[in-house]
């Protein structure tokens, strides 16, 4: 019974993450590499609350075999617990519209330091059996690891905040500093007392944050709606500083796609296209679905020299695109550019104003944009 009272927490946030884990399970599309990272997280943190029982029960039996089994169970927490961390570090990397890529030396490095953290779980078991004097920490390497990765996590989501919009990056940094600093003043106490507990509270808030990302993306094609153009324009409204820049592009002749070879590959060219664009301007700015076959990208703090050197980046992606597919179709698309410069105008009508001119070049060069081969 006293184990149960000093174990309470743990209990609550065991029944609480299978709940959250019953619930993402049947509500998230699996299909999306953020979401399955998202629930091998809960599992991960729900496998090492349930050792964290089953080895405070075991602790509290004068057993022989049981408390080996006990510590058996301590040595299993060690060296899953950095792989949390590490999960929790792709969540990150793969929130953003263009996902972060861990270069290939850097993934060989994590790695090597989680199955050194493993051997050295392994190490410290045996070494606790033939020299008991020996002083090992049991948590240190393991604690650190964690904290190496969601302090990168922190570095990641600072060196790309241009990608995400504003609210969204105070709410994803908040999440991972607070992570970080949970397992630094875990490390400093050298244990794991309420390390699960809140990392259960950190899931949930990664929970509500991935939900709210749903609402601003376009279910199809990935790329943000318009309620986050609206959000944008307020912003800018309350900090009118920096330059803002917008690409209007439109795809053409897509109603031909989907007559012609149907809506499961106009969808593929749809969500084709988006890739290019997010690949292209998510560095410094948003991509738009504004509905049907047009996009809006908003560019903030570039200058008009930058933003061309983005539509020429946009331009050699789709050309490459085009030669290596081998669909019956070429992606093309026209295109209007702008810097907001007269404060006498809306932005809105500064939107609208960049919209007819896209519609005015397409009249003009309709054969250089969205066309069928041998059309």
């Amino acid at each position: 019974m006293q184990v149960l009272i000093h174990q309470k927490m743990n209990i609550i946030s065991a029944v609480v993450l299978l709940l959250f884990m019953i619930y993402s399970y049947n509500v998230f599309d699996k299909k999306q590499k953020i979401n399955r990272l998202y629930l091998v997280s809960l599992t991960l943190n729900t496998l090492l609350i349930i050792l964290e029982l089953i080895t405070a029960f075991l602790a509290e039996s004068y057993s022989v075999p049981l408390r080996i089994l006990s510590s058996i169970n301590k040595v299993l927490i060690v060296a899953i617990a950095p792989y949390l961390s590490f999960v929790f570090f792709k969540l990150i990397c793969n929130y953003f519209p263009k996902p972060f890529k861990i270069r290939n030396c850097t993934t060989y490095l994590i790695r090597i330091l989680i199955a050194f953290n493993a051997i050295a779980a392994v190490i410290y078991f045996f070494s606790l059996k033939a020299i008991p004097n020996l002083r090992i920490t049991e948590y240190s390497i393991s604690l650190l690891l964690s904290f190496i990765f969601t302090a990168y996590s922190v570095f990641i989501i600072l060196k790309n905040k241009n990608m995400i919009i504003q609210f969204e990056f105070a709410a994803i940094l908040t999440t991972a500093i607070t992570a970080s600093l949970l397992i630094l003043i875990q490390l400093m106490v050298n244990a794991t007392s309420f390390i699960w507990c809140s990392n259960s509270i950190i899931l949930i808030f990664m929970f509500v944050i991935i939900q709210q990302r749903e609402l601003y993306r376009d279910s199809l094609t990935g790329a943000r709606n318009r309620v986050v153009l609206k959000k944008c324009i307020d912003a800018y409204k309350k900090k009118p500083n920096g330059n803002l820049a917008a690409v209007m592009i439109d795809l053409d002749y897509f109603k031909s796609i989907n007559d012609s070879y149907g809506h499961s590959e106009g969808d593929y060219a749809l969500k084709s296209f988006v890739r290019i664009l997010q690949i292209a301007y998510s560095d410094h700015g948003v991509v738009i679905r504004m509905g049907g076959d047009e996009f809006l990208v908003l560019i903030r703090d570039v200058s008009f020299i930058g933003v061309n050197e983005m539509i020429k980046k946009m331009s050699k992606m789709i050309d490459s695109f085009n030669n290596k597919s081998d669909k019956p179709y070429h992606l093309r698309y026209s295109y209007a550019s702008g810097m907001y410069n007269d404060k006498n105008i809306s932005i809105e009508q500064f939107i609208h104003d960049l919209d007819m001119k896209m519609y005015q070049n397409k009249k003009g060069n309709r054969e250089r944009i969205w066309s069928i081969k041998n059309m």
